[in-house]
């Protein structure tokens, strides 16, 4: 009988509890989404003679799939088949892949769209559906030649479950306004099949931009590129694929006003972030290894200012200084 009396009384409780622990949840403002890392892989050619190319670029692919990645990366029309519809044989193959592994590709391919054939670039999303096309902006003069069109001059930028990506082909690397673009939409990796590797063209775009880049070259080595330009994995002669684990969230810094503040921050998050220097550029970089922390909730926490915003802050304080105090440049004789 006492046990009977007992059981409403634990039922009251607990419901009032629970009522109380979604009262306050609600009252809570929602958390911010944690900063992901991303599993990216990069497919070279090299070695590869050209009637191996489709069913060897794939078996390398296979390979990739210990890394477990998020998402992989073809070179430039990697088959070297004639012109395709979209889906067409390349498209449904790789979806098979794409599905198997649940990751997303990006491969090279010549499209026939309509009455036109453009160099092209497609992304797979991991259930091997076609999210998005991106075509070649600036075609070789032998391209032209060909018959390939040139695609629309704005790049675009595709959404995955990681955050905003975008895509430059081969002789896009030398027009850099498109590169600008694409992080002015907000891609935080953009990938390069290409026919070569455009190895310092490729650092130092990323470097300007601040984004990772990852090439994926016909021949010599496909590479991974962080947000400061620095080379994080390439393939070789030991192993024609690369990976890399990039934490979507970095973020580039000046030294000024961060050094007393990054101190505090490493000795509260600890192994939760990861702080590199670039002691001779007077930079860091900021990058959280923790799913449930985001760099931007350091940076609101600490009050930090990425380097770009240094930059525009600085170069507006110094042109205000020089509207108010204008120049004089004439040589006193």
């Amino acid at each position: 009988m006492r046990y009977r009396n007992t059981v409403p009384i634990r039922f009251w409780l607990v419901t009032l509890l629970l009522a109380a622990g979604a009262s306050n949840a609600a009252a809570r403002p929602p958390a911010v989404a944690g900063d992901r890392m991303v599993r990216v892989v990069t497919v070279g050619q090299d070695s590869l003679g050209r009637d191996e190319l489709f069913e060897g670029t794939l078996a390398r692919l296979d390979q990739t799939a210990a890394f477990q990645p998020d998402i992989a990366c073809l070179p430039e029309v990697f088959s070297r088949r004639p012109p395709e519809p979209l889906p067409g044989p390349t498209s449904e193959r790789l979806a098979q892949w794409a599905r198997a592994h649940r990751a997303y590709v990006v491969f090279g391919i010549k499209t026939r769209i309509a009455d036109r054939v453009y160099n092209s670039a497609v992304l797979l999303d991991r259930q091997g559906r076609i999210a998005g096309r991106y075509d070649k902006m600036h075609p070789t003069e032998g391209e032209l030649e060909g018959g390939v069109h040139p695609g629309v001059t704005d790049p675009p930028v595709f959404e995955t479950d990681f955050g905003t990506i975008g895509i430059q082909i081969c002789f896009d690397v030398n027009w850099w306004d498109g590169w600008k673009r694409l992080r002015e939409k907000g891609a935080k990796i953009v990938f390069f099949p290409a026919a070569y590797p455009a190895a310092r063209h490729v650092s130092a775009i990323a470097l300007m931009n601040q984004f990772y880049v990852v090439s994926s070259a016909m021949t010599r080595p496909s590479r991974i590129y962080d947000i400061t330009g620095r080379e994080l994995a390439s393939t070789g002669h030991f192993q024609e694929w690369a990976g890399a684990v990039l934490p979507i969230g970095k973020r580039l810094f000046e030294i000024d006003r961060h050094v007393a503040k990054v101190r505090q921050i490493q000795k509260k998050y600890g192994s939760r972030v990861d702080v590199t220097w670039y002691h001779d550029d007077d930079w860091f970089t900021l990058a959280s290894l923790d799913p449930a922390l985001s760099v931007d909730q350091v940076i609101a926490e600490f009050g930090l200012t990425p380097l770009r915003d240094y930059i525009a802050e600085s170069g507006a304080a110094i042109d205000k200084v020089r509207v108010r105090a204008p120049q004089h440049n004439e040589v006193k004789r």
